[in-house]
């Protein structure tokens, strides 16, 4: 399986998890990819079918097998998954910063850095998740379709579009055609 080592350390690259003692374990990158996987799954046209497995951890195929390389699927999984830890970090730096008191003219306030988490979500890998998706399913030809027509009914006349002084109505008003 070689996605269990590269796309981890994508995610490890994503969310500056470098230190010789990391954040998150290995195992539990693996198991973030394999949900972020699923996410993607159902948000992205793909050209490939996956299947994924939380409990097993595994994803079928290896997007990161070298004969079938699927390179968007893994910048998108690498994002996704960078993008649920972040709002994870989001979520309990929130709840540990709620603190304000105030008794008289006397008030306590804790501040921390939870705007920078909130600008992180803002301006980091959701927000380029997010735009990648719609990048890539509007660029994918299998996800885009059309279907031509006339764009308006028996009764239209281009000639009369051509009034300056909106005299003429779009539609027929001469017999004659």
């Amino acid at each position: 399986m070689y996605w269990k080592i590269e796309i981890p350390l994508i995610i490890r690259n994503l969310i500056n998890d470098l230190a010789s003692t990391p954040t998150y374990s290995d195992d539990r990158l693996e198991q973030l990819t394999v949900i972020a996987a699923q996410y993607v799954i159902t948000e992205a046209n793909l050209d490939i079918t996956y299947a994924t497995n939380v409990v097993e951890m595994s994803i079928s195929p290896d997007p990161s097998d070298p004969s079938v390389r699927d390179i968007d699927f893994i910048g998108l999984v690498a994002l996704k998954a960078a993008c649920l830890l972040d709002q994870s970090t989001f979520r309990t730096k929130a709840a540990a910063e709620g603190l304000r008191a105030a008794l008289g003219p006397a008030s306590l306030s804790v501040t921390g850095t939870l705007a920078g988490y909130r600008d992180i979500l803002n301006m980091g890998p959701c927000k380029l998740y997010d735009q990648l998706v719609i990048d890539h399913n509007i660029g994918n030809d299998t996800a885009v379709r059309a279907i031509f027509s006339p764009f308006v009914g028996n009764n239209f006349d281009p000639q009369n579009l051509n009034s300056s002084d909106g005299s003429h109505s779009r539609f027929k008003n001469n017999q004659f055609y």
